[in-house]
């Protein structure tokens, strides 16, 4: 687990839940979804693919590239990608997020043409990147710079120490609590006061059982051991595993943590993205909840309608990554240049980056952030409190990201049936945990070792 890091430097519950778990995997975004293989067109004459066309010394690009992406349409970013490249179309193809893999698969199969460009949902990553079909989008013609990145970008978004994808929306998170609750049973509501009194997750422990004594049982810190696991696995300052060897040690650090919650009592057993875990965000049971960058609005917003309620911290040990997506182009993809073009232009730029904003999106491009007038990001629920500032400053500054293989799928399928054993069991101890994840990995990955 990771120690403290203060010096350096977005269909599964009711109502809004198609929505809200189409963000939790792509970190949330604006405007409606078009579905079907619709086009987003710019007003440019009819020209034919790729041709350039030469006025007063400026190349202009000019052509169409077809964008496999879940995601609905962000028409501001359209708008001002087509006025820097009015020739440039967009053919989008609606492909759900977990459907990518598979539908690179059969298209490479069949001898199908691939897409120029790939939205990639972070829980399908390592799949897709392990199939060796992205283009080193820092060798030519693309010359993607990493530095314009944030530094936690770039293990996570790399084959070889090469950048295969640029991340599209920001998915850092840190943690949210009620503000009511806060003050009455920990004497303050102030984000900074909150941090100073809970560095770590020893002192948070004895903090949740202090405020389970005083309200009689009544108040709990977390409404989930998933989402507990949701934090603890994003600040991970190691990878799980290395090729096919489980680093033993570092998961039951964190199964030891999980058990650690569990006995103390603070933790609810609530399952992740059920109603009754969409409805607790209304409630004054549950002190504190993750909180990624697609939270306020995707999830707190629509289930709490109290203004000025919640407030939002960095979490004890650091910040962490939840959800997000990015953008790859496959090998040999016959309009790679009109579809790098769109990628650097929403994500790697300063116009890119405020026309995202205006779309409900923040993009990676570092330096916008230096900027307090773009970072500035009030949200009802949240009442004054500048959470963007809190989102890309205080908590970005202490995010670390890890790469992961495939191997990290088959752990979250273990990891989701040991959390729910040990939400409900109290006789689940860190050594049973262990056992029945190893138990379930050697199953269905028969060449995984353990050291």
């Amino acid at each position: 687990m990771r120690r403290s890091k203060w010096g350096r430097g977005i269909a599964q519950a009711m109502t809004t839940l198609i929505l809200i778990s189409l963000l939790a995997a792509c970190s949330g975004a604006g405007g409606g979804n078009s579905g079907g293989n619709n086009k987003t067109s710019a007003p440019a004459a009819e020209t034919e693919n790729n041709a350039a066309v030469e006025d007063g010394g400026i190349k202009e690009l000019s052509g169409e590239f077809v964008l496999w992406t879940w995601e609905p349409e962000h028409p501001t970013a359209i708008a001002a990608f087509n006025e820097k490249y009015p020739g440039i179309k967009i053919k989008r193809v609606q492909v759900e997020a977990a459907d990518v893999p598979k539908k690179l698969q059969t298209t490479i199969a069949s001898g199908g043409e691939l897409p120029d460009v790939i939205r990639i949902e972070r829980g399908q990553k390592a799949k897709i990147f392990s199939m060796d079909i992205l283009e080193d989008l820092e060798a030519d013609p693309y010359n993607a710079d990493r530095n314009v990145l944030f530094e936690y970008d770039a293990p996570a978004f790399s084959m070889n120490d090469h950048l295969v994808a640029i991340p599209d929306d920001m998915s850092v998170a840190g943690v949210a609590y009620i503000k009511p609750l806060a003050k009455e049973y920990l004497g303050t509501d102030n984000p900074e006061e909150m941090e100073a009194m809970l560095p770590n997750w020893d002192a948070f422990v004895e903090k949740g059982k202090e405020v389970l004594d005083k309200s009689g049982g009544k108040v709990m810190m977390f409404p989930s051991l998933g989402g507990v696991y949701d934090i603890l696995k994003g600040q991970r300052d190691e990878p799980y595993f290395e090729d096919n060897k489980l680093n033993v040690q570092l998961l039951q650090s964190v199964v030891s943590r999980l058990v650690q919650f569990r006995d103390a009592g603070i933790v609810d057993k609530l399952d992740q993205w059920t109603p009754a875990w969409n409805a607790s965000f209304g409630g004054d049971k549950y002190l504190f909840t993750p909180s990624p960058v697609w939270m306020p609005q995707y999830v707190i917003g629509p289930n709490d309608k109290k203004p000025d309620r919640w407030a939002l911290m960095v979490a004890p040990e650091g910040g962490y990554i939840r959800g997000g997506s990015s953008h790859g182009i496959p090998k040999g993809a016959k309009n790679a240049e009109l579809a790098w073009k769109w990628i650097e232009f929403t994500s790697m730029t300063q116009a890119g980056a405020e026309a995202q904003k205006k779309d409900g999106v923040f993009t990676h491009f570092k330096e916008a952030y230096q900027n307090k007038e773009f970072s500035n990001w009030t949200w009802e629920n949240f009442g004054s409190q500048d959470i963007g500032e809190k989102f890309f400053v205080d908590i970005s500054g202490v995010t670390t990201d890890v790469a992961e293989n495939v191997n990290d799928q088959v752990l979250d399928e273990a990891m989701s049936i040991v959390l729910q054993t040990l939400a409900k069991d109290k006789s689940f101890g860190v050594e049973q945990a262990m056992d029945r994840i190893q138990k379930e990995l050697k199953a269905k990955l028969p060449d995984i070792t353990f050291g």
